[in-house]
This record gives C-alpha cells, sequence and structure tokens, in this order.
C-alpha cells in the first residue's frame, strides 16, 4: 500500500477552499436581503407619489372630512401641553382667547421672512447677491440702527442646512430664543443667506427655474461660488475687513468646503460658529434610509427626477391639519435618524415644521449619498473611473477662533470623523452641557477623539451628575497664561441628550447655545 502526503500548501488550499464554499450562502443571501430591502425602497417611494397625487386632486370636502377624522383621533390621547390640548379641542375658542396659541399661529402661518420679523418687532432688508455662475441668491438683513439699537460695528452672517431657508432661524416662539435678533439687539449687523434654489434663490440670468439644467448643482457649486459670493458682497457693502460666520448643519459642510477651496476667504473670516457640522454623516439607524443611500445616482435619478427633491411637502403644508403635519415630520425623523424630538416642545414644533422646508436639488442629496457611502467629504462624482476630490480642510482652513457645538445624541454628527477633519489648534478647549429630559438616555455619538483630548492633558472624564440641570463641565488643554492673541483657538461643546434639530428649535436653547455663543462672541 502506498500512502500519499499531501503537501501544507495543498491542504490550506483546501481549506481555504471549503471555507470559501461555507461562505457563500451567507453571501448569496446577504444579496437577496441587499435587493429586497432596495426593492422594498423603490415600491416605499412610488407608493408616496401615488398617495400624494390622489390626494391633490381630492375635493376640498373629502379633505375636510379627513381633517375632522384626525382631529378626532388626535383628541383621544393625553398630553400635558395644556395649550396644546386646548388648541386640538377647541381650536376657534382658544385662538380668540389664548394670546400664546394666537402668537403660534401667526408664526405659523406667516408666509415669508419679512413676516416673520415683523411679527417679532423687527424689520428686515432684502439684498440681491449674484454669484459667478450667474444665479441670484437673496440675503435678508437686519440693522441695528433701523431697528432702535446702537451699531456695535460688528458684522455676523448665518447659514441655514439642507432643504431649509432662512427661516428656519426666527421661527422661535420666545422672541429672545431666535438668534439673529439676540445679536441685532446687541449692536450686530445681521445677514442671513439662502442657498440658490430654495424660495428666496430660484433666479439665474440664462436658465428658467423649470429648466433642468437650473437643478444641476450639488454642495460644490454652494462651496466654490454662493458662499464666496455672500460674505464679498457682505463685506463690501459694509465696507468690513471681516465678519463672523455662524453655519448650521449642512450650511457647516458649505463653508468648511468653501475654506478649503478658497484660501483669501479664511482671511475674511475672523471667527466660525459650527453648530451640529454633519460633514461626513456616519451613522444611520434605518435600513431603509440605507438602502436609499446606496443606491446609484441613474436610480435616484428615476425616482425623484432631475429637478426639485420632494417639491410635494410644500403642498402637503397647505393641506394637512397642522397637529397632523407634526406627526408626519415626528414619524419618518424617528424611523430614518432615530430623533425622538423630545427636547423640543409640541408648540414649537407646531410653528417649525411649517417653515423647516424648502426646495433644493436632487443633485445636492446625491451627492451627500456619496459622502455617505465613502465617508470621505469629497467633491460630487460624476464618473467611477476616477477618484473624487477630497475637501482638503485639515490643511487649507486658518480661520483663528472656532466654535463648534454638537447634540451627543445627534445621529448625523460623528465627532470624531469631525475633529479628524479639522486642522490643528494651538489651544482646544473640550466643554459637555448637561440638558435635556431625565428620562431620555444618552446616546453618544462618538467621543475618541475628545477622549484623547482629555487624556492628554490628564483631564478626568466626564461623569454626568444625575441632580445637576444645565452645568457646565469644563475640561481645557492650555491655561488662559498661555494663550495670546495670535494662537488659533477651538472651543468643543457637547449637549447632552441634544439631537440635530433641537440646537435651534430645543427647550433649553439659551443655556445650551446663545450663552455659549455669545461666551465666544465676547458679549
Amino acid at each position: 500500500m502506498v500512502s500519499v502526503r499531501r503537501s501544507s500548501s495543498v491542504r490550506s488550499s483546501d481549506s481555504a477552499f471549503s471555507q470559501q464554499n461555507a461562505r457563500l450562502p451567507e453571501k448569496v443571501e446577504e444579496s437577496i436581503l441587499v435587493r429586497l430591502e432596495h426593492l422594498t425602497s423603490i415600491l416605499l417611494i412610488l407608493f408616496e407619489r401615488v398617495i400624494t397625487t390622489i390626494t391633490f386632486i381630492l375635493p376640498r370636502s373629502v379633505i375636510s372630512l379627513f381633517t375632522s377624522v384626525v382631529r378626532f383621533i388626535l383628541n383621544l390621547y393625553t398630553t400635558n401641553d395644556t395649550p396644546y390640548k386646548k388648541l386640538i379641542s377647541q381650536e376657534e375658542t382658544a385662538l380668540n382667547e389664548d394670546w400664546y396659541l394666537r402668537r403660534v399661529e401667526s408664526l405659523r402661518t406667516a408666509q415669508t421672512f419679512d413676516d416673520l420679523c415683523y411679527l417679532n418687532g423687527f424689520v428686515s432688508e432684502n439684498h440681491m447677491v449674484m454669484t459667478k455662475d450667474n444665479y441670484s441668491l437673496t440675503l435678508h438683513r437686519l440693522n441695528p440702527e433701523d431697528n432702535g439699537f446702537k451699531s456695535n460695528g460688528k458684522v455676523v452672517f448665518l447659514q441655514h442646512g439642507l432643504l431649509m431657508s432662512s427661516e428656519v432661524w426666527c421661527v422661535r416662539v420666545n422672541k429672545d430664543d431666535n438668534i439673529p435678533f439676540r445679536l441685532c439687539e446687541l449692536g450686530y449687523d445681521v445677514f442671513l443667506g439662502n442657498n440658490r434654489g430654495n424660495k428666496y434663490s430660484c433666479k439665474q440670468r440664462d436658465l428658467n427655474v423649470k429648466d433642468r439644467k437650473f437643478w444641476d448643482f450639488s454642495i460644490d457649486e454652494f462651496a466654490v461660488y454662493d458662499m464666496p459670493a455672500c460674505v464679498d458682497y457682505v463685506l463690501n457693502f459694509k465696507k468690513a475687513s471681516s465678519l463672523t460666520f455662524i453655519a448650521f448643519s449642512q450650511g457647516c459642510s458649505q463653508i468648511l468646503a468653501s475654506l478649503s477651496i478658497n484660501r483669501e476667504l479664511n482671511e475674511k473670516i475672523d471667527k466660525l460658529i459650527l453648530i451640529a457640522p454633519a460633514t461626513t454623516p456616519k451613522r444611520l439607524s434605518n435600513w431603509l434610509i440605507n438602502s436609499i443611500v446606496h443606491f446609484q445616482p441613474k436610480m435616484m435619478f428615476f425616482l425623484f427626477g432631475r429637478k426639485i427633491l420632494m417639491e410635494s411637502i410644500s403642498r402637503w403644508c397647505g393641506i394637512v391639519y397642522p397637529p397632523f403635519f407634526v406627526k408626519l415630520i415626528d414619524i419618518p425623523n424617528s424611523i430614518l435618524f432615530d430623533w425622538q424630538g423630545r427636547n423640543i416642545d409640541v408648540l414649537q414644533k407646531l410653528v417649525s415644521y411649517f417653515h423647516l422646508y424648502s426646495t433644493t436639488s436632487v443633485k445636492c442629496v446625491v451627492h451627500w449619498f456619496q459622502i455617505i457611502r465613502s465617508n470621505k467629504f469629497q467633491m460630487y462624482q460624476d464618473s467611477t473611473l476616477f477618484d473624487p476630490f477630497e475637501y482638503p480642510i485639515h490643511v487649507a482652513m486658518r480661520v483663528p477662533e472656532v466654535l463648534l457645538i454638537y447634540g451627543m445624541s445627534d445621529s448625523l454628527v460623528d465627532i470624531d470623523v469631525m475633529l479628524d477633519q479639522l486642522p490643528s489648534f494651538d489651544s482646544v478647549k473640550v466643554d459637555y452641557v448637561k440638558d435635556g429630559p431625565e428620562d431620555t438616555a444618552e446616546t453618544t455619538i462618538g467621543e475618541k477623539k475628545l477622549q484623547q483630548l482629555k487624556e492628554e492633558d490628564g483631564s478626568p472624564a466626564f461623569v454626568p451628575e444625575p441632580d445637576t440641570d444645565n452645568v457646565k463641565v469644563n475640561e481645557t488643554r492650555v491655561t488662559s497664561s498661555e494663550e495670546t492673541e495670535n494662537r488659533s483657538k477651538l472651543h468643543i461643546i457637547g449637549v447632552e441628550n441634544y439631537e440635530h434639530l433641537d440646537l435651534i428649535w430645543g427647550r433649553n436653547i439659551q443655556t445650551a447655545i446663545i450663552r455659549n455663543m455669545l461666551d465666544f462672541l465676547g458679549e
């Protein structure tokens, strides 16, 4: 009998082959699951289109019937918010008798930025900016002197986020919670930007808003054209050398991208405030949104077209019973982003949500999906043949003072990724603000980098105290004696239990945001 001894290389090859064969069923199962998710996502999107079409052709009497049914159902749910309960149960009487509810309704139904200012006792100006590619952008201005306040000679520019307009900054029921009004009262000349394609910036010299080419823009155009044009216009108009820039969500991405490719822009911004900066969203909690994120651009354009994204939302605002519209926003936010919205009062939502949406291009959202898939803050990728250009924020941004405020329960902001993208600073200060309802479980989205910053200084890790409310815990790497006027400074503030929208519409914005912002500005 002759025995044949197999070599170790043959045995290892057989072992690898058997392992590969064992994994084949798993790969097939995973591929089938992904295809099913994509198919389900497509069917849901098409179903929404069908429902929308049917709803918009229904007679007004049928819509009124549905409104009565929805109102009856909402009345069955108990709530601790007495004004809200009063509004649902006895709407007409409540609006006549309750000044607070009248104010809520007035703010909700305000049609323009000027209307919102008027309701708060302010007057505003409209300015038009022409970009190098011939888009007309509207800026709103709050001149302190026209509103009865002494000017301090300083200029502030505010930029909104994705699918928004300048209105989102001025919809707080409590006037003092509106950042632009507070700054104007302190003497700042306040300018508010509007992205190309939204309700205030829908003009182009050579194109009609109905043309597909009008909507052929992404984050790149905001960075290359819009941000520099707006900043230059304001500085030329004011004959100033620099200004303070305040941005929310995608507004942060736009200015950071612009700073990284427009080196001279860095000299024109002396202080930068980033609120909920979502340059590279990482954690998406739902299979539906993850499925849509992985659609190829051709599929997205097939499903949503190449012009306006979700144009029907504006029409839904006009026909849906307002308290039910709040539910229609809260439920998708919870499903898609795991936002619970517990830090925003329901009456505040009733106002804010009706001013939340403004138009943008489908291409802009396709760009965001590319960023999420690659986990890189990159330019729009037209072809898979070449790698896209990644915005060089780390090496090119040179704004001397930066305040970064993020919600520690915000699924769209990964603070570790954000800090890796920023340049090095001579001084880094980290604060935490304890806020939010006590029954909200804290979910910290990315703390590794911050922990490293603390360990470098030997500072103890932050441990929340359950009996402390709205207390700021300070950890500093560089002492004040080491700081000089020409040192670059980064101040990071994490707000416990705060989600994305909480940072502009949250219950305790005075403590969590405005007070820290004014401290940063030296007020």
